[in-house]
């Protein structure tokens, strides 16, 4: 029991990184406030997306719980998560050529950061189109625990992305191909695996 709560926690790190690294406006804030402001403010800006993920975790459990009565209709969103996996790989490996600062309206440097972060990601289509699809999968084939890892992961990327830009911001930049590397393949694995669990009746 032990182990499978320790496993569902590390999926969901991996999960969290995978999904935190690549371009988006979200990290652009982040690294534009941390590169101009402060480390802090850089911090802030992830703080305040992570809450609104907070909140559509809380509406994927509320959904999921409301579902079980219906388990035939698991594989469907096993299968739509799956397609928002998948996208978010292709989508992120169209990003290789990309630099890992990109520019961001002036006027966002200058808005309060965590505010900045809630709007951003509240605002954001593809956060509650995954939360509803690939979420509410994760939930039902992992347990709610693997959000617990998810979390940590999200605090792990939102805390060392902004520290890497100011301080090593060139050596960063030449090892990035390896984070977008590394989010590529894990997207990869969780769209086949969700793909593969809707055909195999594992949901």
């Amino acid at each position: 029991m032990v182990l499978e709560s320790l496993a569902g926690a590390g999926i969901g790190v991996l999960l969290a990184l995978s999904l935190a690294a690549p371009p988006g406006p979200v990290n652009a804030l982040i690294a534009s406030h941390g590169v101009t402001r402060s480390w802090r403010a850089g911090f802030l800006v992830g703080l305040g997306a992570m809450t609104v993920d907070l909140l559509w975790l809380t509406i994927s459990l509320l959904a999921h719980s409301y579902l079980l009565s219906a388990r035939s209709v698991f594989p469907a969103i096993a299968l739509l998560g799956a397609a928002v996996m998948a996208y978010l790989a292709w989508k992120t490996s169209k990003a290789w050529r990309a630099e890992p600062v990109m520019a961001v309206p002036e006027r966002a440097v200058h808005a309060t950061s965590y505010v900045t972060g809630v709007a951003t990601n509240l605002t954001s289509p593809y956060s509650i189109v995954w939360w509803l699809t690939a979420g509410i999968a994760l939930i039902d084939a992992f347990g709610p625990l693997v959000f617990v890892g998810f979390f940590a992961g999200i605090l792990l990327w939102i805390s060392t992305f902004p520290f890497l830009l100011r301080a090593a911001q060139k050596r960063y930049a030449q090892t990035y191909h390896i984070v977008l590397a590394f989010s590529i393949a894990v997207l990869a694995v969780f769209a086949a695996y969700l793909a593969w669990s809707a055909f195999a009746g594992v949901l």
